[in-house]
């Protein structure tokens, strides 16, 4: 045990010495320059020093950026610990289907879609109330849908597609009508 403080001192101070590497360079037997880690034993080898000016040491962060990532989660905890937005499950689902249906009128514009978009607010209106609609929520839906956009931004990068490229701009299109 009294050697414990003696070793943490060798300790730490062979961690504040820097590591150096060596290089050599001899010529071989058809002439050629080689370089190596190693001199060969049979031959005259010259020491090239190598300068190590990178720091391979542990990096820590600088205050600025301590006092940056603080801010980071304190506004990640504030914003998780807002409450959840109360409404029924029913008018919720309305809600996702009427952004469904209005975002896919964007690609075809067809009276079918266009009727089921009236109807689908008619039914919000006369069941939850028309100010559900300016509501933003942070729910399972909008976890459903960041997965699935994480998902398919990812295949996409492998893998190019149109389809998943429609996808991406209508998953994002659908958190921001809904998500927060």
């Amino acid at each position: 045990m009294k050697s414990t403080p003696a070793l943490i001192i060798l300790l730490a101070l062979l961690g504040t010495y820097d590591t150096y590497a060596e290089a050599y360079r001899w010529t071989d037997d058809k002439g050629n320059t080689v370089f190596g880690d190693k001199p060969p034993k049979n031959k005259t080898a010259t020491a090239v020093p190598i300068d190590n000016k990178q720091n391979t040491g542990t990096r820590f962060a600088d205050p600025v950026q301590v006092k940056d990532f603080e801010r980071k989660a304190t506004q990640s905890r504030d914003r998780r610990s807002i409450p959840p937005t109360r409404i029924d499950p029913y008018c919720r689902r309305y809600i996702s289907e009427l952004n469904k249906v209005e975002i896919f009128l964007e690609h075809t514009d067809t009276e079918q879609d266009r009727q089921k978009a009236r109807d689908l607010r008619k039914l919000i209106d006369k069941e939850c109330g028309n100010e559900v609609l300016d509501l933003k929520f942070d729910d399972g839906r909008c976890t459903h849908y960041r997965k699935e956009l994480s998902k398919t931004e990812i295949f996409l990068e492998h893998s190019p597609n149109e389809p998943d490229e429609h996808k991406v701009r209508d998953l994002k299109k659908q958190i921001a009508r809904e998500c927060r």
